[in-house]
């Protein structure tokens, strides 16, 4: 089974409610589950000869078209001779684009998550903690290493969501920071 996940970004930056949505696929043979939000889809997926792909749902809907790669974090979606510009992205490279997104003087919410499929070793932090930048938060043991969990700025620990000896998922939140708010440059 190959488990594929993404970010998707409407045109504003959002996903279609407001806020970024993740995108989970798996892919078994020819079996596809699609998992947005709450809502779980089953279907048949099948790459048709003129290079179009065919996703028939098990309640009788049909998406058919073509994609392809359309720049970083983009792909072009065309179907019945409409072609759409998408932003889907892996979840790691969605956040290393979109780090710097919050504007000068916004504190900034910063959501640590796993990069990949492992069992918590240890957790430094509690919700309350003030922490430095570079500091240490958990300690995620993946594929018999244990990888330090840092924060990339300071602030204030507002959630931790694990517990030390718990397996996670990959993508899985871990922590949230809440950033301090960068002082805004002063007008003379």
């Amino acid at each position: 089974m190959r488990r594929l996940r993404f970010v998707y970004r409407a045109s504003d930056g959002s996903g279609a409610g407001g806020d970024p949505e993740e995108l989970e696929v798996e892919v078994e043979g020819a079996r596809c589950v699609l998992r947005r939000g709450d809502r779980i889809e089953h279907g048949d997926l099948a790459r048709l000869p003129d290079g179009r792909v065919s996703l028939l749902f098990e309640g009788g809907r049909q998406i058919c078209g073509r994609i392809a790669a359309a720049g970083k974090g983009e792909v072009e979606l065309s179907v019945r001779g409409k072609v759409e510009r998408l932003s889907l992205a892996e979840p790691l490279q969605d956040r290393l684009a979109h780090a710097g997104d919050h504007g000068a003087g916004q504190a900034a919410e910063e959501e640590i998550r796993a990069l990949m499929p492992g069992r918590v070793v240890e957790v430094a932090v509690a919700a309350g903690d003030r922490v430095e930048a570079r500091s240490l938060l958990l300690v995620l043991e993946a594929m018999k290493m244990q990888n330090e969990i840092r924060t990339v700025r300071g602030g204030l620990v507002t959630r931790v969501a694990v517990e030390a000896g718990r397996a996670v998922e990959g993508g899985a939140l871990l922590a949230v920071i809440q950033h301090e708010a960068a002082p805004s440059p002063a007008i003379q």
